[in-house]
């Protein structure tokens, strides 16, 4: 039987946080919430939530790679034998969670990346970037995915020793997707729509695109 955590990195979403924490909570044995030093009233969105849902708090921000290690971290102690991570801002629907699950199930796999549908609902510059991220991901680490900036995905938790990533920012979900790539993990993809509300994409431009490029490339290089 899968015992299901999800892990939602969050930073300045109150208005959303919420709401996806109790919708995750529907498929899930465990809910844990890192609220990555948010400036906002994140923390006071999420601070009284009731099990299965678990609030921590970085009281300074870390960046998404450290508050995905703090809620993957707390998955293990909890038990889980599959991690679920999505984003907090409600670009990844929580009713996914079971399909995604059942898809690694039924294929054998061990890790399986959520990839957007529907790319036309997606910014041009992000399109632009991710098709140059992915290339990078491919050529340089045998990585064969559609999307892999996409946080939403499902692993075993037997993984996380062969995943490993040290990116504290943004990109530390990228570096854990080139340790699949790497690492002989069996891994597929699962599609689940694209949504993009009025500041989903918030804090992303071109200029992280290309110094994540630079990163995957000193990656390379050091592995």
């Amino acid at each position: 039987m899968n015992r299901i955590a999800v892990v939602i990195p969050a930073y300045n979403e109150e208005r959303n946080v919420a709401l996806v924490a109790r919708e995750a909570a529907r498929h899930a044995e465990w809910v844990i919430v890192v609220d990555d030093g948010s400036r906002d009233g994140t923390w006071d969105a999420i601070r009284s939530l009731q099990p299965p849902i678990f609030p921590y708090r970085h009281i300074i921000n870390l960046g998404k790679g450290a508050a995905l290690k703090t809620g993957c971290a707390a998955a293990e102690l909890f038990g889980a034998a599959v991690i679920v991570t999505l984003d907090a801002d409600g670009q990844h629907p929580p009713e996914y969670i079971p399909g995604i699950v059942r898809h690694m199930d039924e294929h054998g796999l061990q890790f399986v990346f959520g990839e957007r549908s529907g790319g036309d609902r997606m910014p041009f510059i992000r399109r632009a970037g991710n098709y140059a991220i992915n290339q990078a991901a491919y050529r340089l680490f045998n990585l064969r995915t559609r999307d892999v900036w996409c946080g939403f995905r499902a692993f075993r938790a037997s993984c996380l020793p062969r995943i490993p990533w040290k990116a504290r920012d943004y990109s530390g979900e990228v570096q854990m997707a080139l340790a699949v790539g790497r690492s002989g993990i069996p891994y597929g993809s699962y599609s689940i729509p694209t949504i993009y509300e009025e500041g989903a994409a918030k804090g992303v431009h071109i200029l992280h695109g290309l110094k994540l490029l630079g990163q995957m490339a000193l990656w390379r290089m050091m592995s």
